[in-house]
């Protein structure tokens, strides 16, 4: 039994012998261990699932970041974009940055920033809708061509005073 298993039986015992146990309430674990069947393979599958002193459980999820940092590095200096690092490394894309910013390897970005960014982007959009409508596209095909909605084209070219 793997450990995700042991827990849910243990838990299973609990349920069907602990919980109606009259000796459960007023006694310590000790009398369990030493008078009843189910107490002594609780304790036996607790210590299967407790590590002996010195002893580290392995975690399959954990990653050794040391190892893995180079890889990471390499990749960024690629400028590949973290989600791809994260599927790479194989794990989410919260946790890449996490690590990489406590090697101050990654600053986020600010709310700010991001609506900063935005606001260039759409103002590049709304300058190339311009020129394309003046050369007789529909808004369809401008939005078709610059990878955005109708509606917000719109609603950005409105916002500028453009049509």
């Amino acid at each position: 039994m793997n450990a995700k298993e042991i827990r849910m039986y243990i838990l299973d015992l609990q349920d069907k012998h602990c919980a109606t146990c009259e000796y459960r309430a007023n006694q310590s674990p000790k009398y369990c261990l030493k008078n009843c069947e189910v107490g002594e393979e609780l304790y036996r599958l607790g210590k299967k699932l407790a590590p002996c002193v010195g002893q580290v459980r392995e975690n399959p999820k954990r990653k050794n970041w040391e190892e893995l940092m180079p890889k990471i590095l390499e990749m960024l200096q690629r400028k590949l974009p973290m989600y791809v690092i994260a599927i790479e490394v194989n794990c989410e894309v919260n946790t890449l940055q996490r690590q990489l910013k406590k090697l101050g390897l990654w600053q986020s970005t600010s709310r700010k920033q991001i609506q900063e960014n935005a606001h260039k982007r759409w103002e590049e959009r709304c300058k190339q809708a311009v020129m394309l409508r003046e050369k007789g596209l529909t808004y369809q095909a401008i939005c078709q061509q610059l990878g955005c909605s109708r509606n917000s084209l719109y609603q950005h070219l409105k916002k500028r005073g453009l049509k």
